[in-house]
């Protein structure tokens, strides 16, 4: 009776332990909500609204939206294309966030913080020709000037003027 007394302790303190184990290692296995800019994997992460590759990382831009109570980072390859992707969609989802990458320091900027330098796309190359590049500090957008010409400008403005460029070039959409 001894030895059945010890079996049966070892085998409560045996599932104790894992319960133990299992609550500490639960949290992690349950996915928290989304917040914040993405990680960028450059020649991993395709554009959502072309399909291309990201590898010119300061160029390119995100998004976390939400779909069915579903949040996810959705990535695109030129600035051009988020603000393309999201004028053009037949059902858009509804936009927590968008980040631009800033283009001298490579690092994500809230779009509505950043300043924007719209060019002339044959002078200042982007992945997809828009021409558009983003900074979280104006001097450095006016150095880029400097270089390429173009105009500096906020968000809602660069929304404005990219929509009217699309429209001058290739008429407005049906």
């Amino acid at each position: 009776m001894n030895g059945e007394a010890s079996g049966w302790r070892l085998i409560l303190t045996a599932m104790a332990l894992l319960a133990c184990v299992a609550g500490v290692l639960a949290p992690g296995c349950v996915r928290g909500e989304v917040e914040g800019p993405p990680v960028m994997r450059p020649g991993r992460d395709a554009c959502v609204a072309c399909g291309m590759l990201i590898h010119e990382d300061r160029c390119a831009a995100a998004w976390l939206i939400e779909r069915d109570g579903v949040r996810e980072h959705e990535m695109f390859d030129d600035l051009g294309c988020l603000l393309d992707h999201e004028r053009l969609a037949v059902d858009p989802p509804r936009v927590v966030g968008r980040w631009a990458r800033d283009y001298e320091r490579r690092g994500w900027v809230a779009c509505e913080r950043a300043v924007y330098v719209f060019s002339d796309p044959d002078r200042l190359l982007t992945p997809m020709g828009s021409g558009i590049v983003a900074f979280e500090r104006e001097e450095d957008a006016r150095g880029v000037i400097e270089r390429f010409g173009g105009e500096v400008m906020g968000f809602d403005r660069l929304v404005t003027a990219r929509r009217e460029w699309m429209e001058a070039r290739y008429g407005k959409p049906r």
